[in-house]
C-alpha cells in the first residue's frame, strides 16, 4: 500500500520508511538529503493521496508488483544502510535496522527468487553486514 500508484517514487519511498522501516521523519529526510519539514509535508501528502484513491492492503497483481519492486529494494537499501552507518543518535551502528532489512530483503527473495535485482541486493546486504567488525556482524547468521 506504501507503493501504491497514485503515489510518484519518491512519495513511496518516504511513506515506506516510515510505515515499514519504522524510521523517524528526521532519519528520512536524512536518508534522503532533504530538509525535514519538506519530508513531513511529502508523508503527509502521501498518506492522503493512498486515502484517496482507496488504497487497501493487497497483493499487487504481476505487473502492478513489477513496477512497485524498484522502489521496495530502495527502501530495503535505505533501512539498511541507516542501520549499518546511523545517521543519528548514541550509536554509529543500529543492528536491529540491518537485521530487519535483511529479513525483509529474504523474504522478498523467497516470493521473487527469479529476480536478479533481489537476489543482488540480499547479496549486498549479507556481505557488507558480515565484513563488519565481530561486535557489529551479528545479522548475518
Amino acid at each position: 500500500m506504501c507503493c501504491h500508484p497514485a503515489l510518484n517514487a519518491p512519495a513511496q519511498v518516504a511513506l515506506t520508511l516510515r510505515a515499514v522501516g519504522g524510521l523517524t521523519t528526521a532519519e528520512i529526510a536524512r536518508a534522503l538529503l532533504l530538509p525535514e519539514p519538506t519530508l513531513a509535508q511529502r508523508t503527509s501528502r502521501a498518506k492522503k493521496r493512498v486515502l484517496e484513491a482507496g488504497g487497501r492492503f493487497r497483493m499487487p497483481d504481476e505487473d502492478e508488483r513489477a513496477r512497485r519492486l524498484d522502489v521496495v529494494l530502495h527502501v530495503l537499501y535505505l533501512i539498511f544502510n541507516e542501520g549499518y552507518t546511523a545517521t543519528a543518535g548514541q550509536s554509529l551502528h543500529r543492528g536491529e535496522l540491518c537485521a530487519e532489512a535483511i529479513r525483509l530483503a529474504r523474504m522478498t527473495y523467497r516470493l521473487l527468487p527469479d529476480v536478479p535485482e533481489v537476489g543482488g541486493l540480499l547479496a549486498e546486504m549479507l556481505l557488507t553486514d558480515a565484513r563488519a567488525p565481530p561486535a557489529r556482524a551479528r545479522t548475518a547468521s
